[in-house]
């Protein structure tokens, strides 16, 4: 590997066999690469001067909500937006601190276009000028085929496509005397294409690190020998992309807890970690207090102790006393249960005092943070980030003890999940699966959640021996499905059918199916399984109204077997319908996901059959009694 911890060779007639010095990242630091709220200037300012005061060494900046960053890359910055990021520079420079800039042209460059590169050079030859010398191009979350036909003639692979690309920078940077790093589009070990990551690394120079963010987008642990597997992979050590604080996956909470679970061999087959952070800068500053102290010394770190040595860094001890509540409600991790989750991700029971203590404690430390914010402007710019999470729970927690959804049964909050459950009775008429539904004139039609009056979808069931049949009519005579649509992209009808009966499971697994079909007469269609990730499964059953990407599709279908469902559809006067045809042999019921996604002028409108419409959660599905 790259580094060695122990030698053992004559020197002079001697045997040195002492070890050395223990090995050191690189790089360690932060790179801003969340979605969602971006830092403000402000806040950027403050990161990079607590960054030097802690020792963090590195500053990716990479805002995915900076439109010259991503979308519109090949445009230089306006006067004021370059002024600002000279100022970054500046300061970074300062506090010690390595600012590195960023550009993601991979969701529209030809890599094949001389034009495009050129203006790709250019643009970093301008933010040079400000002084930087440090680069990176990403190229995560993009198509993972080439897309454009002049790069398709040009390039066997989109590995070779982006060596090339990659070799090129390289090389005109490295004569100016700069560096580059790189994001490829397999990042982690969860999903994407390890043959691509491969041709990849075979074909860049290995002076160019990769990221790589673990054994998940979000890994609950990182190990050296992990980091060896995926080093032997793209022929480099990697450079990690940890996430964790980020919280735009779930922005219901924050993540306050220390470093946890990163291996203390990690320095010698690793590059760096950087970790991605909140959306909230200053709340950020105390787990990235712990990633310095887990830096400093990797053997001797304590998380615990870490995590109060940067409490008392950064605030008072009476300023830590009124934290302590929020310390003890968001001090875990991504994948814990938290105490607030039952009301932010769907589930059928609340338990009532756990929430309400932890609330009373939260409001009661915000008035203390409230009084000492008028003295202490630490404390000033931490309580408008910390805020909105009490005020939002608050909220929820109100909604909730009104809805009609929801009953009380002693201490808990119970979701009446008779709400959700429908009856399918033997058709006393013959069903052709054609997509007209001329035949289910006399049906029982279920309206969907969201829809106004009888102007919304309606879904009707019917069973035939060992045949669930499913009709969906959707009133709408929008044109977002036009021919050319992808299916995520247009007007769909989303159909998930459940493998098991198990109410309480809350994930999707593989033998779940999959059915999406666009509107008429565009050609999208999908019938599929899909390998989640363990994140990504529990990122699409987290958030409700969840539109079935491309990106999604291409990349947990691969491989994966079709689905078993039938259907058709047809288009209408006044709009357009399906039929579905589900298997069902001798089972008395099913579970599934019905919604129907409007597109009309870019905004999607969506309608579910349940409730609570979360596809990816069977928690939330559809129950359907079947009477033979």
């Amino acid at each position: 590997m790259r580094r060695l911890l122990l030698i053992s060779v004559i020197v002079g007639g001697c045997v040195a066999g002492e070890p050395r010095e223990p090995a050191r990242f690189e790089q360690v630091g932060v790179v801003e690469g969340f979605y969602g709220p971006p830092w403000s200037q402000e806040d950027r300012l403050d990161l990079l001067r607590f960054m030097g005061r802690v020792g963090l060494t590195h500053y990716y900046y990479a805002p995915k909500e900076d439109p010259y960053h991503l979308n519109r890359w090949r445009e230089p910055y306006p006067p004021d937006s370059y002024r600002h990021l000279g100022e970054l520079a500046s300061v970074a420079a300062d506090a010690g601190v390595t600012f590195v800039y960023a550009v993601s042209p991979g969701g529209s460059i030809v890599y094949s276009d001389s034009t495009d590169y050129g203006e790709l050079l250019a643009k970093l030859d301008r933010v040079a000028e400000l002084g930087v010398k440090d680069f990176a191009l990403f190229l995560d979350d993009v198509p993972p085929q080439l897309q454009h036909s002049a790069d398709r003639e040009a390039f066997n692979s989109l590995a070779e496509a982006h060596a090339a690309l990659t070799e090129r920078l390289f090389q005109d940077l490295r004569e100016r005397g700069y560096t580059l790093a790189v994001t490829p589009t397999t990042y982690t070990n969860a999903w994407g294409d390890r043959a691509y990551l491969g041709e990849f690394g075979r074909l860049t120079p290995a002076e160019v690190p990769f990221f790589w963010t673990g054994i998940d987008v979000a890994a609950p642990t990182i190990t050296a020998q992990q980091a060896e597997e995926w080093a032997e992979l793209m022929s480099r050590p990697p450079l990690v992309w940890d996430n964790y604080p980020v919280n735009d996956f779930a922005r219901w909470r924050l993540f306050l807890g220390p470093w946890r679970d990163r291996s203390p061999d990690l320095p010698a087959t690793t590059i760096g970690i950087l970790s991605n952070p909140m959306n909230e800068a200053h709340a950020s500053m105390i787990p990235l207090a712990t990633l310095a102290a887990y830096a400093r010394d990797p053997t001797g770190y304590r998380p615990d102790v870490a995590w109060r040595d940067a409490l008392d860094l950064l605030y008072s001890p009476d300023v830590i006393e009124h934290l302590q509540p929020f310390l003890d409600a968001y001090g875990d991790d991504a994948y814990d249960r938290n105490v607030f989750e039952p009301l932010f991700i769907p589930a059928n029971a609340v338990l009532l005092p756990s929430v309400t203590e932890a609330l009373t404690a939260l409001r009661s430390g915000l008035a203390g943070l409230e009084r000492a914010a008028k003295d202490d402007p630490d404390v000033a710019v931490l309580l408008p980030e910390l805020e909105p999470f009490v005020e939002r729970t608050e909220r929820r927690l109100t909604e909730m003890l009104a809805s009609a959804a929801w009953q009380r049964s002693g201490d808990t909050l119970v979701y009446r999940d008779e709400r959700d459950r429908v009856t399918a009775v033997t058709a006393d008429f013959a069903i052709d699966v054609d997509g007209a539904i001329t035949e289910w004139v006399g049906a029982d039609w279920h309206p969907f959640t969201g829809a106004a009056g009888t102007n919304g979808p309606t879904a009707a069931f019917a069973v035939a021996h060992d045949t669930l049949y499913v009709a969906v009519r959707i009133p709408d005579a929008s044109a977002a499905g036009r021919d050319g649509y992808q299916v995520g992209q247009g007007d769909n009808v989303g159909l998930v059918v459940q493998s098991d009966l198990v109410a309480s499971r809350r994930q999707l697994v593989p033998d779940d199916q999959i059915v999406l079909v666009a509107r008429p007469p565009a050609r999208g269609a999908f019938a599929g399984r899909v390998a989640l990730g363990n994140f990504i499964a529990k990122y699409l059953a987290d958030n409700r109204d969840l539109a079935w990407s491309e990106f999604l599709i291409s990349t947990f279908s691969e491989g994966a077997a079709a689905a078993d469902v039938h259907w058709e559809r047809a288009g209408r006067a006044d709009g357009w319908s399906v039929e579905f045809a589900i298997p069902v042999e001798t089972r008395d019921r099913v579970r599934l996901s019905l919604s129907v996604h409007d597109v009309d002028r870019g905004t999607r409108t969506t309608f579910s059959l349940a409730s609570r419409n979360y596809p990816g959660n069977p928690a939330t599905f559809t129950e359907v009694t079947i009477e033979r």
